[in-house]
């Protein structure tokens, strides 16, 4: 039944790639080419096209709205049928099965043209997200760093304090639950925002590199196991919304529920920031993730909102001329106005709101790390669908879940 349900998802993913990627006049019609660009189509990007397109009346962008669950399956069928979009979203820290695959185009000749003149506008932390074996495979437009976000009115009216290590943020829950609140919110598909304490126990142990880079054996190290052994503590105490349902719960469900004051705290990505102070009729905050305990550093992922160039684009320096422009200030200021952070050196002190500089600030003393799932398209599938799920439950034991990870390691790096 497994199979047949692959096949059929498969099949759909290619017929949605086929259907997002046709159409659009990608050759030249009375001296303008039309460039289609893989990417969200919220307002900052729809302003961003439009003045990239007054400065260059010789090219037109075509938005394909991104699925952004499914979105390395739908730009690598596009790209395997010769039917590439030119400019794609993806996630610059996850470039690599791209790389890999022969899939990328290297845009390092540009970056580096006239002494390195483009490359030195970025954060170096930033733009290296996308860089691969000394080359430059995309090109990162803003951080996307991980986050907890928090009611104020809630913590304020029952007058608890954000919780800083992991024994606070379950005393803090405990709390909230004889109110009927759920302490911590996390859709599925997005429950790899709940494994940021392995990363502090690796950075705790000195292993970080190693774990990350795919040298550190998984299940003879604590980092993964002991973060399960946390996500699973705050799952059956029920303090994960809605209970039982918490893992099966949808983004529309579990960003209701925390407008509507069911939910204290948020596992979000930071580019989200924007979106829930303009929809939440309550004060927000972000709050660092929990330390395991005092003592812990505090980690961040290095994971970037990028663009880059399919290899066989049909417009590749076209598609560079549009890179180009999205990260310049007046299209960085865009995509500060929309609640999200800058990755280039210019725009850092260019926005005033609390949100955003508390999410820069709490960034600021914070070791960086690339997700293990920048080892393979495989773990990073697992780690962001399956492995809390499976644990949560009872499908599998925490050791089975970290000896699979481990076998997906292994086969990674060629073990």
């Amino acid at each position: 039944m497994k199979k047949k349900f692959t096949a059929v998802l498969l099949i759909l993913l290619v017929l949605l790639s086929s259907a997002a990627f046709a159409g659009g006049a990608e050759e030249e019609n009375g001296g303008v080419t039309t460039i289609r660009f893989y990417g969200s189509d919220a307002d900052y990007n729809r302003n961003i096209i439009a003045m990239f397109e007054a400065e260059h009346p010789d090219i037109k962008v075509e938005i394909v709205p991104v699925d952004f669950d499914n979105a390395e399956q739908v730009i690598k069928t596009g790209i395997a049928s010769n039917n590439p979009v030119d400019v794609s979203f993806f996630w610059g820290a996850q470039i690599k099965s791209f790389v890999t695959d022969g899939m990328a185009f290297d845009i390092t000749p540009y970056l580096t043209a006239d002494n390195n003149a483009w490359l030195d506008t970025f954060v170096p932390a930033y733009i290296d997200a996308g860089k691969i074996d000394g080359k430059y495979y995309a090109v990162s437009y803003q951080p996307v760093i991980e986050t907890v976000f928090i009611n104020v009115d809630l913590f304020n009216e029952y007058g608890l304090e954000p919780p800083t290590t992991v024994d606070e943020m379950l005393a803090v829950c405990e709390e909230f639950a004889k109110h009927g609140i759920y302490g911590i919110g996390c859709w599925t598909g997005q429950n790899h925002q709940l494994l940021p304490w392995t990363y502090q126990i690796y950075a705790k142990d000195g292993n970080l590199e190693a774990a990350t880079t795919g040298e550190l054996p998984l299940d003879e190290t604590p980092g993964l196991r002991e973060n399960l052994e946390i996500v699973k503590n705050f799952y059956d105490k029920g303090y994960w919304y809605p209970g039982q349902g918490a893992l099966t719960a949808t983004k529309e469900q579990v960003q209701a529920a925390f407008y509507q004051g069911r939910i204290a705290m948020l596992f979000d990505a930071a580019s989200n920031a924007g979106t829930y102070e303009q929809n939440a009729d309550f004060q927000i905050d972000v709050i660092k993730t929990p330390l395991v305990e005092e003592g812990y550093p505090y980690t961040v992922n290095v994971v970037t909102n990028a663009l880059f160039i399919p290899a066989n684009a049909k417009h590749p320096e076209e598609a560079v001329e549009f890179i180009k422009f999205y990260t310049t200030d007046a299209a960085i200021e865009e995509i500060i106005k929309s609640g999200r952070l800058p990755s280039t050196k210019s725009m850092q002190d260019a926005f005033d709101d609390p949100v955003l500089v508390h999410l820069m600030t709490n960034s600021a003393d914070a070791i960086g790390y690339q997700h293990l799932q920048n080892l393979s398209s495989e773990m990073a599938s697992y780690l962001q669908n399956d492995i809390v799920s499976s644990v949560c439950s009872g499908i599998m034991t925490i050791d089975q879940a970290v000896e699979r990870a481990e076998e997906l390691r292994l086969d990674a790096i060629g073990g």
